[in-house]
């Protein structure tokens, strides 16, 4: 059996034109834009959720990586990408993603994927941090907190796409280098649609 491969180009072409949307959009960062990334519309197709999960590892085989953590809800469908790939590639990396809020009931954990009642944790593990769409990097850092706050070691970071709108910057003030496999410019988006909508 052939081991699959990552074709960027069919995932540059599904990016744009199943994500890319042109209008008026808000933001969660608040401020407002004339192009917006579904990625859900990709990531959930059958091509676009394997397609991911292969350019992801194909940049972790790059880095020191014993997990993958993200964000929910963004994050969620890649971590599990990766981590099916990762084991069909002979190299398992775990994954794990952080709640926004903990839960009222159960284990009321941030954190969820480890066996803690095994006694699995992040402590000294290297942990690279994952995104479906990089705007300010607020969402990463959200997610870094609660994985500095469990002892992870983390200098790098991967999304899908890269906004261009000062993530990379944001990041590396914690000292985390941002890899993208795609930017907005890669799929046709314009300095005249960047600009802020007034």
């Amino acid at each position: 059996m052939t081991k699959p491969t990552y074709d960027r180009e069919a995932l540059r072409r599904l990016l744009a034109t199943r994500t890319l949307k042109r209008g008026d959009f808000l933001l969660v960062s608040g401020k407002r834009s004339r192009v917006y990334f579904n990625m859900k519309a990709t990531m959930m197709t059958p091509e676009g959720a394997a397609q991911c999960a292969r350019g992801l590892l194909g940049v972790l085989d790059g880095l020191t990586a014993d997990y993958v953590a993200g964000l929910e809800m963004g994050a969620v469908p890649l971590l599990g990408g990766i981590a099916a790939a990762s084991w069909d590639a002979g190299r398992p990396i775990g994954a794990v993603f952080v709640r926004k809020a903990a839960k009222a009931h159960g284990t009321s954990l941030m954190v969820e994927g480890l066996d803690d009642a095994g006694g699995e944790t992040l402590a000294g593990k290297h942990v690279v941090l994952i995104d479906d769409v990089a705007t300010s990097g607020g969402s990463i850092l959200k997610a870094a907190d609660q994985i500095a706050a469990a002892g992870a070691v983390m200098t790098d970071a991967i999304v899908i796409l890269d906004r261009e709108q000062g993530a990379d910057a944001t990041l590396a003030e914690r000292g985390i280098t941002l890899h993208a496999l795609f930017t907005a410019t890669d799929l046709g988006v314009t300095e005249e649609d960047k600009r802020p909508v007034e």
